[in-house]
């Protein structure tokens, strides 16, 4: 995720603790030295399953049924996404590059 800087905020101290840093990296969940993956479940009824492949596109995927059902939000790979766009063709999906 992306922030915006403002050229008039005050500079960050050098100083930082390690491990509030790694606290930080964790709770945005997103390092920049490893990829996202898949979030997919190939797994069966009893255990979940993650695809594991490199994800590349932020899919959003709303319900069109009438019922309200709360929107999802996933990270998938390219094969996946083509297969939840076949799967859930009467669902709204937008799918963004990461």
């Amino acid at each position: 995720m992306r922030h915006k800087t403002h050229t008039d905020a005050p500079a960050a101290p050098t100083d930082a603790d390690p491990i509030d840093q790694a606290f930080e990296d964790i709770s945005l969940g997103w390092d920049a030295d490893v990829p996202l993956e898949c979030e997919c479940d190939h797994g069966d009824e009893e255990a979940y399953a993650p695809c594991g492949r490199r994800a590349k596109w932020r899919v959003t995927i709303d319900c069109t049924c009438g019922e309200n059902h709360p929107r999802t939000v996933e990270l998938l790979c390219t094969k996946c996404l083509r297969t939840a766009r076949k799967d859930l063709g009467a669902e709204s999906i937008t799918a963004r590059p990461l």
